[in-house]
């Protein structure tokens, strides 16, 4: 059963679900809502056994602690840092379990006044809706986008897999976009279990005309046949 929840928070509707789907036998997906502060956080671990399960929830443990300073720019700069610790630990953890390696993609959604921030490792993703148009923010890091990047197609590679992850390397590589939130924006962050089965119109449509566009992404990613954990997390402002 799905894990869901809608409510409004000021003049921001949040709409938050996760689910297993029907394929894994556990949810390694991880998710974090702090309206209060502007703060939301999609996660999607990796590693085997319940080695994904402690990553992601490592990195929203991490950020749900993390006390932000007043000023945007100092918010994600203190956001960076704590993924940048967490990516430390990560490492540490692994080696000390005997674990090849133990990660998770993140990405982040921090917003004060109308200012947005988006951070993000991996192929989680973050939409934005805008006057029924839909904006993919996020960029994947992943073989496949790599390969789009040089336009060279490669048959045989796993097009899938993921080139940056928080706990794959030492040095931790986060990607920043910084835009303007209006009122009418809708948001999407996600997990590649729901934007890796749904088209961009299929997106868009659940965004404009779902009561709880949340639980609607999750219920249509499952039903086209999404093999992995399905997490969505909407804000309608």
């Amino acid at each position: 059963m799905p894990d869901s929840e809608a409510r409004a928070v000021g003049k921001v509707s949040q709409f938050l679900c996760t689910d297993t789907g029907v394929v894994r036998t556990r949810n390694e997906d991880n998710l974090l809502a702090r309206p209060e502060v502007g703060l939301w956080v999609v996660c999607d671990g990796m590693g085997g056994h319940d080695a994904g399960d402690y990553a992601s929830g490592h990195i929203v443990d991490a950020l749900d602690a993390l006390v932000l300073p007043p000023r945007h720019g100092e918010r994600v700069q203190a956001i960076r840092r704590c993924l940048g610790e967490c990516n430390r630990h990560l490492l540490e953890y692994a080696q000390a379990h005997g674990f090849a390696h133990v990660g998770s993609t993140v990405v982040v959604l921090c917003m004060q006044d109308r200012r947005a921030a988006v951070i993000w490792v991996g192929d989680s993703r973050v939409y934005l809706l805008r006057n029924q148009h839909l904006r993919q923010v996020s960029r994947d890091h992943s073989v496949a986008e790599e390969l789009a990047d040089c336009g060279l197609i490669q048959p045989g590679e796993n097009l899938s897999a993921i080139t940056r992850a928080v706990g794959a390397a030492p040095e931790l590589l986060t990607d920043l976009a910084l835009l303007e939130s209006r009122p009418g924006d809708t948001w999407l962050l996600c997990s590649d279990g729901v934007s890796g089965v749904l088209s961009d119109s299929a997106i868009a449509s659940l965004l404009c005309t779902a009561s709880d566009p949340a639980g609607a992404l999750v219920a249509a990613a499952i039903e086209a046949g999404s093999r992995d954990n399905c997490t969505a997390l909407v804000l309608r402002m």
